[in-house]
């Protein structure tokens, strides 16, 4: 059954649940959407600034900021192009199931090096929380750049962030010396060798310790890119052994040729991982803070249609520093992002997008997820108690 039709809408407002009371599933909720209920709203109907917040602007209901930046757009001076960021019933056949609305982000191919057509949807949690579990569903545009046939360059998108911000500043300062980590991206990756898993995660708190080496996080550091700040661009079918929810091999289905990733030929193309015309994909992430400074027990997993793909249980995300708070929080969720997408002459102002749906968040890993794997002795991993939770 789709979340869609068996979802209400998200209660706006402040909730505040004591951990002292009766817990059922619903508590471990924080947050839910599905956009079916969001006025239709882009990125520029309202403003064309490039950060808008809801306490002086008109953004999506229940967020808290987005950060648009189109190359071509109307907003732009391009009226036959789209805005980086649509929320429209016009857009049903885009949303999961074909009715209602979705998340719509359109990347621009421009050639110059830096990184342009930002299209973030930001949620930001005051009270903070030691672990967040994310999981949606993605959809790609049927004319997606889905192989670099063609002698075409690769791209880089970053669609979905977990961080944690000092409240001072800006909500998007994410630099070493910025206001945000540790963080933790999801980087859409695709270059000569096919797709790859993307991922960028940063250290912290807000801005310290911002770089991890490949010393730094002893099981998956061997994948950080050379020279990187933390970056890491995973094989689909030879990094992933052992990354399973027991140790296990994960074994990514084709869903093309039918069979493994794994045993396939070549390099993964798009379609290999994502389907092809109308697909959708539900993707899933967990972030946990070590238990002290410098300590190595911090996690971040990976999930791609509820198989666990990716798993790191020794990330100092917090390490020593002179910053004041050093029990930093995971307290902001971002979908969307911004693009190096250099593939098409600018001429062809090319643009195509991509759809999220059906976002839930956690302040804990879904039970039927848990039960995939066990703790050491081999008993299963017993649910993590709820604490207090807070939605604004």
């Amino acid at each position: 059954m789709r979340l869609k039709t068996i979802l209400k809408p998200c209660v706006l407002g402040i909730v505040v649940v004591s951990s002292a009371l009766a817990f059922n599933l619903s508590a471990e909720v924080i947050f839910e959407e599905n956009f079916d209920d969001q006025p239709d709203w882009t990125s520029a109907m309202h403003s064309s600034s490039t950060v808008q917040r809801a306490a002086t602007d008109i953004i999506p209901t229940g967020w808290y900021s987005i950060r648009q930046d189109p190359k071509w757009a109307p907003s732009t001076g391009h009226p036959d192009r789209h805005e980086t960021i649509e929320i429209l019933a016009s857009n049903a056949d885009k949303a999961r199931g074909g009715t209602g609305k979705s998340f719509v982000s359109y990347r621009d191919s421009f050639d110059q090096n830096y990184w342009p057509s930002e299209s973030m949807l930001l949620k930001y949690f005051p009270v903070g929380f030691d672990q967040i579990y994310v999981e949606f569903w993605i959809r790609f545009d049927p004319n997606w750049t889905r192989s670099l046939a063609g002698g075409l360059t690769g791209s880089v998108s970053k669609m979905f962030r977990i961080s944690s911000w000092s409240e001072t500043g800006s909500e998007y300062q994410a630099f070493p010396g910025g206001d945000l980590g540790p963080m933790a991206i999801w980087d859409y990756s695709m270059n000569t060798y096919g797709m790859r898993a993307g991922l960028a995660l940063r250290g912290g708190p807000h801005g310290d310790n911002y770089k991890f080496t490949q010393h730094d996080i002893p099981d998956i550091g061997h994948f950080i890119t050379p020279g990187s700040l933390g970056g890491f661009n995973i094989s689909l079918k030879s990094h992933l052994d052992g990354m399973g929810a027991n140790g296990e091999n994960p074994n990514l289905p084709d869903r093309v040729n039918g069979g493994l990733l794994k045993d396939s030929s070549g390099v993964v193309e798009h379609d290999q991982l994502f389907g092809s015309g109308d697909s959708w994909t539900k993707l899933g992430f967990f972030v946990k803070m070590n238990s002290a400074p410098d300590r190595k027990d911090g996690e971040f997993r990976m999930w791609l249609s509820d198989k666990q793909i990716i798993v790191s249980k020794k990330i100092p995300w917090i390490r020593s520093s002179n910053t004041q708070n050093q029990n930093a929080k995971w307290n902001i969720v971002a979908i969307g992002g911004n693009d190096y997408f250099r593939t098409y002459p600018d001429t062809d102002r090319h643009e195509e997008w991509y759809s999220i749906d059906d976002l839930v968040i956690r302040n804990d890993i879904p039970s039927y997820l848990e039960s995939q794997f066990h703790n050491g002795s081999g008993n299963m991993l017993s649910p993590n108690p709820p604490g207090d939770i807070g939605v604004k």
